[in-house]
């Protein structure tokens, strides 16, 4: 047996967390084909929901139905920003408002030749090393027992907003670059870190939001060491790549389109993205509403109050006078960095969200949870012990806040409805993933099954809304 599989065999995590991205797909594709079935879907999910349809005349109109999960052929796949990939990857950059894409997903999809019929499939399996890799990083090592490493991959592999890796869109390719960036340094291998970070650069429009977390979080740790060229060399070295990878797309744009500033002439001009203060908080995503109320309530802001508290304990601890940098190997502080930027992330794109689509919460929940920087997030939290009074502290505002925002905000049903399921997936999910370590095995895995179970049916329900051209809760 030749070594790669010799390395396989003997890692018995990774068989399984191998086996867990396929069946946990299969699973999915499964419980889909069963709500396609009328009889299925009558006795289920009409009793308690509707699905949609979009006129085909008029395509501003969109009707709710009662029909069972729907898929008539290859160009349901091709609905909102995918179609806009495809065209890309087929005919270029023809539209001048395309070019508030960046172009590595198309390039690459149009290299490899991929059908849109199995573009989702690599998508979703890109994802699934990107967690594995992760989780070799943030959990592989700890002191948590093989079973409960299994049980924070498998809730990592179903959280709703994941339903964005199933289709044709650039997050599958954004969230592995990112984290192969991050294996890189782990590694000690620098080239490895610029290549990656260059080419998640050409993903999404992100240097802006990542290239001031880094600086913001760098800033931070000067306050302490003081150390200015220190603090120089490492953030060269950080944002050196985004900023190859950022003008390597401008440079594509420019011979395109003879401009190099195409993608700001782009978002202005086609998209109206400009600053602006909102008179009034709003969404009209309707299944992405819950998705995002949670993403304000237990992602964002209890992870600035747990980055305020980190660096005030870290500037009045002794231990924050030795220098310490990401490009040394040192794996609890690339870490315990990550995390850091992870938070400054988040707050960037709620920041951008707020004030660059006029106070519209549309995508939030994908921007922060659909991203390499919530499961780096996820997993360094997951395997803290944090004290059940403290979490308490925390969630039951959150619960509140979130419940309160989930009603009080205008939306077509002010009640909650089965369109608010994923603030209450995620919500579950959550709970779970504080409380199974004080449950025994059989109790533990049966309430795995449940939340999963309740998660999977959630993701299939959006992927339906996504094929059928409803309301697009991305």
């Amino acid at each position: 047996m030749n070594k790669p599989f010799q390395f396989v065999f003997k890692n018995k995590e990774l068989l399984f967390q191998v086996f867990l991205v396929i069946f946990l797909f299969l699973s999915t594709f499964f419980v889909f084909k069963l709500f396609q079935k009328p009889v299925i879907y009558d006795n289920t999910l009409r009793k308690i929901t509707h699905t949609y349809v979009r006129d085909t005349a008029n395509k501003e109109l969109i009707f709710t139905v009662n029909h069972p999960f729907y898929y008539r052929n290859a160009q349901n796949l091709a609905n909102w920003d995918a179609g806009i990939y495809l065209d890309i990857r087929n005919n270029s950059y023809k539209s001048d408002w395309y070019y508030a894409f960046f172009p590595l997903f198309p390039l690459l999809w149009k290299a490899t030749g991929i059908s849109i019929i199995y573009v989702g499939l690599v998508n979703y399996l890109i994802f699934g090393i990107s967690l594995i890799i992760l989780a070799s990083i943030f959990i592989r090592k700890t002191k948590k027992p093989l079973t409960d490493r299994l049980i924070l991959f498998s809730l990592a592999l179903t959280l709703p907003p994941i339903v964005v890796y199933y289709i044709p869109y650039a997050e599958a390719l954004f969230t592995l670059t990112f984290i192969i960036a991050v294996w890189g340094l782990v590694k000690k291998k620098y080239a490895v870190y610029f290549i990656f970070m260059t080419l998640f650069a050409m993903t999404r429009p992100v240097f802006t939001i990542v290239g001031l977390s880094m600086i913001i979080i760098d800033l931070l740790y000067l306050i302490k060491h003081k150390n200015i060229p220190h603090f120089i060399k490492e953030l060269v070295l950080k944002l050196l790549p985004l900023i190859t990878g950022t003008l390597a797309v401008f440079f594509i744009f420019y011979f395109q389109s003879g401009s190099f500033l195409k993608y700001f002439e782009a978002i202005n001009k086609y998209w109206h993205v400009a600053f602006q203060i909102p008179s009034l908080i709003k969404d009209w995503s309707i299944e992405g509403f819950g998705m995002n109320v949670f993403s304000i309530f237990f992602i964002i802001l209890p992870s600035m109050i747990l980055l305020i508290y980190n660096f005030i304990s870290y500037i009045f601890h002794d231990r924050a006078r030795e220098l310490k940098g990401i490009f040394n190997g040192d794996t609890g502080f690339i870490k315990e960095y990550f995390f850091h930027i992870s938070i400054v992330y988040f707050w960037g794109v709620f920041a951008f969200t707020i004030f660059y689509q006029q106070g519209s919460l549309n995508g939030l929940s994908r921007y922060i949870i659909a991203s390499p920087f919530f499961y780096i997030f996820f997993f360094f939290i997951a395997v803290k012990e944090i004290k059940p009074i403290k979490l308490l502290i925390v969630l039951l505002p959150a619960l509140a806040g979130g419940l309160f925002m989930l009603t009080g905000i205008t939306k077509l049903k002010p009640e909650i409805n089965f369109s608010d399921s994923g603030f209450f997936t995620l919500l579950l999910s959550f709970i779970y993933l504080f409380v199974y370590r004080y449950l025994n095995n059989v109790i533990k895995l049966i309430l795995l099954g449940l939340v999963l179970l309740f998660n999977i049916i959630w993701i299939t329900y959006l992927y339906n809304i996504y094929l059928c051209n409803g309301w697009i809760f991305t």
